[in-house]
């Protein structure tokens, strides 16, 4: 299969390139140098030359608060992007898989969110995700939308990273107990994202690790793993004073894939334990 990866160098686009690295699949990467999302005749034009089945866009400004203070860039990468990935892969006939988040829901629920709860973002960064996935859904029919939560994984720094940091140097750490959500380890995900790539399901899929837990549990959670205190400042969103609200309860349901018995991703406290493992070794 002829497969055109947007975002190859995050999280989540690391991961996927590594698993298709091991298969007879052609993977083009393009860098954002090279293929700029917001303009529609740069993404036109490389789809074109490279013809694929399957784009999958992992490409997004996920800085939620950049997001809040630059709001027509947030729009342009997160709604046009897509938009623009959607249109191009319409005249290929390419179907499309794409990664959003759990911001597009307000957080009030009190429990796990499923697909076909409403959604209602609080901040620039999940509206203009959400933006992202309607367009989408207005422009093809053969799509994916993948919305995951809290990515944790090796590459660029994460939540997870932060914290390790701060136990192994004993460094002060900044703990919110009233933000709730489902790590995802991107590894998994990948996973997840290339096994549904194989079948002919369409839709919108959440995919995160099993369960859910505060950013404080999630500290207390490292410090057992790695078996040392730390210095842990806890507050609350309200004290943490960042440009963007963020959802009190962003805890992700894979209904979707568990009623279709595809729903194979590890409980997300299993999977901190094979990150830790894997990246440093203190396990």
């Amino acid at each position: 299969m002829k497969i055109l990866l947007f975002g190859a160098g995050g999280l989540v686009g690391k991961e996927l390139v590594a698993l298709y690295a091991r298969t007879a699949n052609e993977v083009s990467r393009p860098t954002s140098a090279e293929v700029d999302i917001t303009k529609f005749e740069q993404v036109q034009d490389f789809v074109n030359e490279h013809k694929p089945e399957l784009i999958i866009n992992c490409a997004a400004l996920t800085d939620v608060d950049k997001c809040e203070l630059e709001e027509d860039t947030a729009y342009k990468i997160n709604a046009l992007g897509p938009k623009h990935i959607a249109l191009a892969a319409r005249e290929q006939h390419a179907k499309v898989i794409h990664l959003s988040t759990d911001y597009v829901f307000d957080g009030e629920k009190g429990e796990p969110y499923n697909e076909f709860d409403a959604t209602q973002p609080i901040n620039i960064y999940g509206k203009s995700k959400l933006d992202g996935e309607e367009f989408i859904k207005e422009v093809t029919d053969d799509f994916m939308i993948i919305r995951t939560a809290w990515v944790f994984g090796k590459g660029r720094g994460n939540f997870v990273d932060y914290v390790v940091d701060g136990v192994l140097k004993q460094k002060e750490i900044t703990a919110i107990k009233d933000m709730v959500s489902s790590p995802t380890y991107a590894e998994d995900l990948a996973v997840q994202i290339k096994k549904m790539a194989e079948t002919r399901e369409t839709g919108i899929f959440h995919m995160a690790n099993k369960g859910y837990g505060t950013r404080l549990e999630i500290v207390e959670e490292i410090m057992s793993l790695i078996g040392k205190p730390a210095n842990v400042k806890v507050i609350t969103q309200r004290q943490w004073e960042k440009p963007a609200k963020r959802p009190a309860f962003s805890a992700l349901n894979n209904y979707h894939l568990t009623v279709l018995g595809k729903n194979e991703m590890p409980e997300w406290k299993e999977a901190l334990k094979r990150y830790l493992k894997a990246k440093y070794k203190i396990i």
